[in-house]
This record gives C-alpha cells, sequence and structure tokens, in this order.
C-alpha cells in the first residue's frame, strides 16, 4: 500500500485563511470634491468638479417666479432655496439629480440655507421673518419666528444661528436698513430659541447679509451698511459660546456681500464694488482691504476648496439676463483659469461628496 505524505498543517491552512479573506466587495470610491453655483436667473445649479476630468454641468429646476437664491450643501444632499417661488430645492449630488421641492407657506421667500445634516436643513424667510426646519426625508416643516428680515443661516456649537438683516420697505428702493442686525439663535434639536440669550446684537452699520463659521469655530458676519447714509461696511466677529459680539472690523468699503473661509485662518470678502478681499482671522488684521482686493467684477460670493484654492463668482447684469463668470484663483491669488456659469449667479459653496452610504452626523 502506497502511503500519502500528509502537507503541514499551515500549508493547509493558508489557502483557506486567504480565501476566507478575500473581498468580496471592490472598495468604495473616494469623495469628490465639487463646486455649487446658484444661477437665480434660470433657477439651475452648475455643478464644477475640482481635481476631475468629469464635465461641468446643469441641474434645472423647472420654471418658478423670482429667482433662486442659496445654496447648502453636507455629503450628498444640496438644497437650493427658491426666494420668491415659495419652495425649498432638494439635489442628489452622488446621481446629480432634483429630487425633490418642498412646499413653504406663500410669502415665505426662502433666503438662506444651512444643513444639519444630509437629511435636516434649516431655511430662513424674509418673507414672513421666521425660520423653517426641514426634514428632507419626509418633506414635512416647522416654522418658528426669528428677527427682522432673516436672511443668512450659520451652525456652530450644536446651534443654528439666524442673522436678522433688519431691512424694511423704503421710498427709493424695494429695502433699506431699519438699524442694527441681529442674531437669533435656536436649538436645532427642540426648534425653540435658546434659554439664557437668544439673540445676539450687532451694532451699526447693519444690513447684514452673510454668515461663515471660520477654522477657529467663531461666527463671522459680513455688514453691507448703507451707502445712501455713508455708512461702509464692517465685519462682526461672534462668540458662538458666549453669544457675543468680539470683534467688527471696517476696512472692506461699500457693499461687501458675501465670505468664504478656507477652514484655517483665511477668510474671504466679496464685494460687488471692490472685487475680492482677504481678512485673516489669527491675526484679526484685513490682508486685503477695499482698494486693494483683486478685480473681480461685482463679486457676489465665493468658495474655496480643499487645496486653498479660490473661486469667485461674477454675478453679471441681472436685469438684462447676462451670464455669470467662474473665476479660479491658486492660494496666491493668481488667476489660473475661468468658465461661464448660467444666468445671474447669486451664490456658490464647496462640498466633498461622500461616495458610500453613511450614517447621518448627530444633531
Amino acid at each position: 500500500m502506497k502511503t500519502v505524505p500528509l502537507l503541514p498543517i499551515a500549508a493547509v491552512a493558508l489557502p483557506a485563511l486567504l480565501a476566507g479573506c478575500a473581498a468580496t466587495t471592490d472598495p468604495s470610491p473616494p469623495p469628490v470634491e465639487i463646486l455649487l453655483v446658484v444661477n437665480g436667473g434660470e433657477n439651475s445649479l452648475t455643478v464644477v468638479p475640482i481635481d476631475s476630468l468629469r464635465p461641468t454641468r446643469k441641474i434645472f429646476f423647472g420654471s418658478w417666479p423670482g429667482r433662486s437664491e442659496a445654496v447648502a450643501a453636507r455629503g450628498r444632499t444640496a438644497v437650493v432655496t427658491g426666494g420668491e417661488s415659495d419652495v425649498v430645492f432638494v439635489v442628489d449630488l452622488r446621481s446629480e439629480t432634483h429630487t425633490a421641492t418642498i412646499a413653504l407657506p406663500p410669502g415665505s421667500h426662502p433666503t438662506g440655507a444651512v444643513l444639519i445634516n444630509e437629511s435636516v436643513a434649516y431655511v430662513t424667510n424674509r418673507g414672513n421673518n421666521t425660520a423653517t426646519r426641514i426634514d428632507l426625508a419626509t418633506g414635512d416643516t416647522a416654522s418658528l419666528a426669528v428677527g427682522q428680515y432673516p436672511i443668512d443661516v450659520a451652525v456652530a456649537r450644536g446651534r443654528v444661528f439666524v442673522v436678522n438683516a433688519n431691512l424694511g420697505p423704503c421710498d427709493d428702493g424695494p429695502t433699506c436698513p431699519l438699524g442694527p442686525s441681529w442674531i437669533t439663535v435656536i436649538d436645532p434639536i427642540t426648534n425653540a430659541r435658546v434659554a439664557g440669550g437668544d439673540s445676539i446684537p450687532l451694532p451699526e452699520p447693519g444690513s447684514a447679509r452673510s454668515a461663515a463659521v471660520g477654522g477657529d469655530g467663531l461666527i463671522y458676519v459680513v455688514n453691507v451698511g448703507d451707502p445712501d447714509s455713508s455708512l461702509p461696511g464692517r465685519l462682526s466677529i461672534v462668540d458662538p459660546i458666549r453669544r457675543e459680539e468680539v470683534g467688527s472690523f471696517g476696512g472692506f468699503g461699500e457693499l461687501p456681500v458675501g465670505l468664504a473661509t478656507d477652514g484655517g485662518e483665511r477668510l474671504f470678502v466679496t464685494s460687488l464694488r471692490d472685487g475680492l478681499m482677504e481678512f485673516n482671522t489669527r491675526t484679526r488684521r484685513v490682508v486685503r482691504g477695499a482698494g486693494a482686493g483683486v478685480l473681480v467684477n461685482n463679486a457676489i460670493t465665493a468658495g474655496v476648496d480643499s487645496h486653498g484654492r479660490v473661486y469667485a463668482i461674477e454675478t453679471g447684469d441681472c436685469l438684462s439676463g447676462s451670464v455669470g463668470r467662474l473665476r479660479m484663483f491658486r492660494s496666491d491669488l493668481t488667476e489660473a483659469r475661468s468658465i461661464l456659469t448660467g444666468e445671474c449667479p447669486t451664490d456658490a459653496t464647496v462640498v466633498l461628496v461622500t461616495t458610500a452610504e453613511e450614517q447621518a452626523d448627530p444633531l
């Protein structure tokens, strides 16, 4: 009888072990960074891939009265406020499709937006002086009263900060400053104003416009001011824990309207008159102020990517229906390229789009 030699245990076990550890599915592709630009004149969203060979494309929302105004994005989800159309558009950024239109009460005129996580958003409604919490999965909404003419919103330290511009009707235009602006603070879990200090005053010049959370965790608010009263714009710094303004800086001329942060110490201010300006949040110094900004015509807003590149948006002439332009600058603010966006761009943001299902962020 022929004897068959026994193989070593390791020789038998190792292939089986390796077979058991073999991947059964391909790894998920890495997140993709994109720039989103709202084109208010045509109610569309321009999607600009960053560091990708994919082409730029547009997502259209259909024919609605008024102009789309603001965009907020997180993970795979984006929301766009419809302004006078009293709706909010929801976009899936993975499939790049418009997935839902959520109606708000007539006269709401939603303006600013922020995402708490990928399924909950807050929008500010300048038409009826409210802020609305939206469940994006169900379309359920819950509103509460805030201040006069709420125009933007930010999230910091687990709280929602609504920027009230304090504008009202005037004789020589649709709106004029009624006095200093202020911030209303909301607890997103209870959807109610926080106890022990739900209002943060912002001193003159008023007409607060945009808010952004800096890399230091503080909230920065640009105040347009009132050119008719010779009140130039200012930058307010708000501590979200102390709930008070802790700094105020001038030097941004008239009509500063937008803010963008690089997540570090650079804060960019866009102006319809002075182009792209810069403030350093660490030194609290105006690096590029009025008269020294990078030339960008009618700079309405900006975004900053993870490489420190700055995307400034030229809004064009919204009355004539002309298209806007995206101007891309390297981190040293030398221009790299420019592309056309859509008719009358109004807002922009940079987002890292997740490519695999992830658990929603806690409130």
